[in-house]
């Protein structure tokens, strides 16, 4: 130990002396003064203002008469007299100064000499010295890169079986053939069977993947090597392959074993489509496996074993035809898939928004931002989910599954992150992307447009229909009778056409009032005015502008440009209500050339597609057009664009990000009443708002891009919610990475087992796949039984309780409920671990650890008794509730106090009433405040928000209004990628819209007034009830049901207290809703 350290503290001190003998070679020698040439020394001679000059080896120092020193350095060979005679200084002026020549330091050449030349061949020995001592160690230290790091676990004392392993029993059947293959293999290859050499176990996480990989093992007595699919993966070439043969080199060493590759997807998701290309490391690694797996052969008695999860997404897609649309992800995959299929991947035939990363110039092979860019789809996917997160970060919200993948900034690079391990502060990564934050030189990176752009927009659309029909006709071989009747039009009209006399109608350009040019070019004063077009026009058999009085400049602007490009004037210019100046052109042609590119009406407005592929010229003047219209800049200089059209926001947005500017959206309501130009009174609707900051606004004089702000697309929050319907994502994109949601964040596709490499899924490697779901509340029985064993238990512990206790609780969750329970039991000193223990566990699972060091006043304290009594005696009273197990005003986590309901046995369908009920239920602690205090708190913000999304669900989602029917109203449910705006995809009027709004809002009216009247009805039992917690602070299942019985008397009456404080709740976790979830969730207070 002594030499060691000893031998430490040298290399130390080595490295002390080193730094000091640099700093002092950069204090010294000529670091002082100014650095000059010769020539301006001579200069100062000739002038006369040297005093002295010191001379040391070749390096000359002048002290000027003013104090000032300078330095130069002369050249080898000379001295510097001769020199300076050389430059032209008199004599008598060199001999008027004081001259100093000095011997040079030896020793500084000698040090210098050292440091060039000898310290680095006394790293490059020492280095390679230690290199041969660790060769010599044991385990050939320096060498060990490409070693398998796979842990393994011997059969001789099998640790886990079949009997560890509960609530999966038809995955412990699949599995036990491969269990006696492993123990009798003579017995099927004698029938000439083959045994799958791989198997794919598939699930939740905490289902017990790994551990049924250890049962096999465990029961077969066989040797278990375990090692994640992450650990293949190293920043040289070649270890991830290496590693891979040394494990199966293990395995057949051991054999027969069974080698377990958790988390597999890390290597075996589909070929050429990695970082490096079609030959990155994880690609060799993933060819070394299916080259092992084949090697084996059938009497090796090796198997494979692999663990993968589940995932989602949304896109900016571009079409086979070359359209480019901003669409949910929903309306691109479901054309994919017949009505009710999923889970099996499909060809695609577009491409999508993804990333081109940048390369490192030092050589790290970390993947960067380069610039987006539209990337192939391999194929698309589409699967149901009961559970999905929601993150909120700075500019917008994305909803996915857990296990679903984003990207993240990291000091490295860009890496991935699963969903459910997100945490507030870690950064996404949006369009634009901003680097260099603290230097002067800023870079914000976005897409990369094209800088030549040409393109030409025919005017005329002629029908393919009518084009085919008439060229059938001029040209078929029969009589033109018999055409006029196969195309049901006159004899008469089939005889001016095979004559020529004239066209059809749509075909023609006798028919159009003014002679239009057949193709007009794309420019930005084109874009200018289809933003115009956007703002403030209607197409229908003719083009209209409809602009206000005072606006001459935006009207001028656009007569010129309507003269400029179509060498049109207006047909007629009308006055409105409300000082309106219409613009109109009568040109059937051109009010169909407007709708195509930008679309007839407000809400069906769209961006023209080739604003997505044109240079950021094209889209200023686009955004100029259709901020005068829509617009306004405030003294600031902040730009404010609204609209009632979500999709032409959206795509204004994504233009925006795209060329680096920062926009943001915000939504807003409109209140019914409001007239335009005089107009008729308008409904209620809800708006949108694009903002652009001073810096980032284009239009502003002087602007300039380098000067735009790019905020950093920060989590806020993660929270985990129910879900019933699709989620979807995209296979293959250039690496995995396409741009999604409101705010496009670039997110990475999942680690499903069908993005598995087809390779390894064929016969003969990964050929069988194990289903692991959640248990039921059998398998939960079973399960705690298994984690129990060996554990003191209380008499009145009992299983089957806390079986229908924790519904959606996975093997994970339940050992770690048992592992609470003990730890609370030997906290309290007990020897055994009881029932309470047990509840409080689950109670800490669900809702977090007790709070009671925190100091709630008699006021409050009322409150929150009075509003879980109000959750309780609802709830009692309600057939369809679940019963109450717990009520409590002892703060747990969040929440000031908790009312817990669990069901009797689990729960996959819902009826109406049972809907019904739990709204009510949730809204009878709101209901007790306004009852008893004649007031109302936050304290049922969470209740409120979850009855409405619940009655919203009910009638746009599950058909349970009687007013509207058993109809599903818009594909919200589908849309998981895209925030909660993007994702109200109406597909029904605004008329069906507020009869919606008034089926919910009665609903929740309904259900509260039903709260209201049985606790008013029932206001002994409430006060009862109140008073009793307010006395204990807690009730069990049985002292409240005493008390609803009238068998138990209510406690001593508490004073009377104030109304409740205005000052606003703690957030409170929210409620449990319909669908199968982790486990029950309490009703907060």
């Amino acid at each position: 130990m002594n030499s060691v350290r000893m031998r430490n503290g040298l290399i130390w001190l080595l490295i002390a002396i080193t730094l000091i003998v640099f700093l002092a070679m950069g204090r010294g020698g000529g670091s002082r003064g100014e650095s000059v040439s010769l020539t301006d020394i001579a200069a100062r001679l000739e002038a006369g203002e040297v005093k002295k000059v010191v001379v040391s080896g070749d390096y000359v120092q002048v002290e000027l008469r003013n104090g000032k020193i300078l330095t130069a350095v002369k050249e080898s060979g000379s001295t510097f007299l001769d020199q300076m005679k050389a430059l032209g200084v008199p004599e008598d002026k060199l001999r008027g100064i004081q001259y100093v020549p000095e011997r040079p330091n030896e020793w500084g050449s000698i040090l210098i000499a050292f440091l060039t030349y000898g310290l680095p061949a006394l790293v490059v020995v020492g280095f390679l010295y230690f290199i041969l001592r660790q060769a010599q160690a044991p385990g050939n230290q320096a060498f060990n890169f490409s070693k398998s790091r796979a842990r393994m676990f011997t059969g001789e004392r099998p640790t886990v079986t079949f009997d560890d392993v509960a609530g999966v029993d038809e995955a412990k059947q699949e599995l036990q053939e491969v269990v006696e293959f492993l123990k009798e293999p003579e017995k099927f290859i004698a029938l000439g069977a083959r045994i799958p050499k791989g198997v794919l176990l598939v699930g939740p996480p905490g289902t017990g993947k790994t551990l049924l990989a250890k049962a096999v093992s465990g029961e077969a007595g066989v040797p278990f090597f375990s090692i994640s699919g992450s650990e293949f993966v190293e920043m040289f070439v070649g270890v991830g392959a290496a590693r891979v043969r040394d494990l199966f080199e293990q395995a057949k060493r051991h054999s027969p074993c069974i080698v377990f590759i958790d988390e597999i997807d890390a290597v075996g998701r589909y070929r050429g489509a990695g970082i490096g290309g079609s030959h990155d490391e994880r690609e060799q690694t993933l060819n070394q496996i299916l080259v092992e797996m084949d090697g084996f052969d059938t009497d090796t008695n090796v198997i494979v074993m692999a663990a993968s999860v589940t995932g989602d997404t949304p896109i900016l897609i571009k079409e086979r035809d070359g359209r480019v649309r901003l669409l949910p992800i929903a309306e691109v995959v479901d054309r994919y898939y017949a009505p009710g299929e999923e889970g099996v991947e499909k060809p695609a035939d577009f491409m999508a928004l993804g990333l081109v990363p940048r390369h490192d110039p030092r050589g790290n092979h970390a993947l960067l931002f380069g610039h987006s860019a539209f990337v192939p789809v391999r194929g698309v996917f589409r699967h149901r989910v009961n559970e999905i997160y929601e993150i909120e970060f700075a500019g917008g919200t994305i909803r996915a599954t857990g296990n679903h993948s984003v990207f993240v900034r990291t000091r490295q690079g860009l890496v991935t992150k699963a969903v459910a391990e997100l945490q507030p502060g870690d950064v996404l990564v949006a369009l634009p992307y901003k680097v260099n934050r603290t230097s002067r030189a800023r870079a914000v990176r976005a897409h990369r447009f094209p800088q030549a752009f040409s393109m030409e927009l025919p005017l005329y659309e002629e029908p393919e229909e009518i084009r085919a029909a008439y060229e059938w006709a001029v040209a078929a071989p029969l009589p033109q009778a018999a055409v006029a009747a196969a195309l049901g039009i006159s004899q008469t009209t089939i005889s001016k056409w095979r004559r020529g006399l004239h066209l059809p109608r749509s075909l023609s350009r006798v028919t159009s009032r003014h002679a239009l040019p057949e193709k007009v070019p794309v420019t930005p004063e084109l874009c200018r005015l289809l933003g115009y077009f956007a703002a403030d026009g209607y197409s229908r058999k003719e083009v209209i502008f409809s602009l206000g009085a005072d606006e001459h400049e935006e009207i001028e602007d656009i007569r010129r440009l309507m003269r400029e490009i179509f060498g049109l004037e207006p047909d007629r210019i009308r006055e409105g209500p409300g000082r309106a100046i219409h613009l109109v052109y009568h040109s059937k042609p051109l009010a169909d050339f407007f709708a195509r590119h930008v679309g007839r009406t407000a809400r069906s407005k769209h961006v023209p597609a080739f604003l997505f592929e044109a240079p950021f010229e094209y889209f200023v003047e686009f955004l100029r057009g259709y901020a005068r219209g829509d617009g306004h800049i405030d003294a600031r200089g902040k730009l404010e664009i609204t609209s009632v059209n979500h999709q032409l926001i959206l795509e204004l947005h994504w233009l925006c990000r795209m060329h680096g500017l920062n926009s943001y959206v915000s939504t807003f309501h409109v209140r019914a009443g409001r007239r335009i130009a005089g107009g008729k009174p308008l409904p209620a609707t809800r708006a949108y708002r694009l903002g652009l900051g001073r810096w980032d606004n284009p239009l502003l004089p002087g602007w300039k891009r380098e000067n735009s702000h790019a905020h950093l697309p920060v989590v806020r929050s993660v929270r985990r919610m129910p879900y019933e319907g699709y989620v979807y994502d995209l296979c293959g994109c250039q690496h995995e990475a396409f741009f999604g949601g409101e705010t496009p964040i670039l997110l990475h596709n999942t680690n499903r087992p069908d993005i598995l490499d087809p390779a390894l899924l064929r016969p003969g490697r990964f050929d069988r796949r194990v289903i692991l779901d959640r248990p039921d509340v059998k398998g939960r029985e079973a399960i705690f039984r298994v984690h129990l064993r060996g554990k003191p238990l209380d008499d009145d512990v009992d299983v089957s309780v806390l079986a229908r206790a924790t519904p959606g609780f996975v093997g994970a969750d339940i050992a770690n409920v048992v592992n609470e329970a003990a730890i609370l039991a030997a906290r309290k000193n007990k020897k055994k671990i009881s029932m309470k223990d047990f509840e409080e566990a689950i109670e800490k699972v669900i809702a977090g650890p007790e709070r009671k060091s925190r100091l709630i006043t008699e006021r409050e304290k009322r409150i929150i008794a009075y509003h879980e009594a109000g959750h309780a005696v609802v709830a009692y009273y309600l057939p369809n509730c679940d019963p109450v197990h717990k009520v409590t005003i002892i703060p747990r986590g969040m929440a000031g106090g908790y009312t817990l309901a669990l069901p009797q046995e689990d729960r996959t369908l819902w009826t109406r009433s049972k809907f019904l009920d739990d709204m009510a239920m949730a809204l009878g602690g709101r209901a007790a405040e306004e009852i008893v205090f004649g007031d109302i708190t936050t304290g049922a913000a969470e209740d409120l928000e979850r009855v409405t999304e619940l009655a919203r669900a009910m009638v746009t989602r599950y058909g349970m209004s009687e007013k509207l029917g058993p109809m599903v109203f818009g594909k919200k449910e589908e849309l998981i990628f895209l925030g909660k705006e993007i994702a109200e995809q109406r597909d029904y009027s605004d008329a069906v819209a507020q009869e919606i709004d008034a089926e919910v809002r009665r609903l929740v009216m309904e259900a509260y007034e039903r709260a209201k009247r049985i606790l008013t009805e029932h206001r002994d039992k409430l006060e009862a009830v109140a008073q009793k917690l307010i006395e204990l602070e807690t009730l069990d299942a049985e002292t409240f049901r005493a008390i609803m019985e009238g068998r138990l008397p209510p406690g001593p009456k508490a004073p009377e207290a104030p109304g409740p404080s205005p000052q606003p709740a703690a957030p409170q976790p929210s409620a449990p809703t319909p669908g199968t979830g982790p486990a029950p969730v309490p009703v907060p207070a």
